[in-house]
């Protein structure tokens, strides 16, 4: 059963050799500007990893709008008398 799971993640790995994330480093989210219509904004995605680390999920940190982000960000101006 071992050999069967390790044979498993071996081909595993393999498959997903070539699927990779876009490369987003430190200096890029850090430095982020706005840009409308990209599909991994650096803004975005500091505006979750901070969300994040004040215990508001956003969900899936990618940097792509999505629902659960509109919540976290909503839930957020909630506890902190924002509109």
């Amino acid at each position: 059963m071992i050999r069967l799971l390790l044979v498993f993640a071996v081909m595993l790995a393999f498959a997903c050799g070539g699927a990779r994330s876009a490369k987003l480093d430190l200096a890029t989210v850090n430095q982020a500007q706005f840009t409308a219509g990209e599909p991994n904004d650096p803004t975005l995605l500091k505006a979750q990893i901070l969300l994040d680390r004040a215990r508001f999920s956003p969900g899936l940190i990618d940097g792509r709008l999505s629902e659960n982000f509109a919540k976290a960000v909503g839930a957020f101006q909630q506890a902190n008398g924002l509109r």
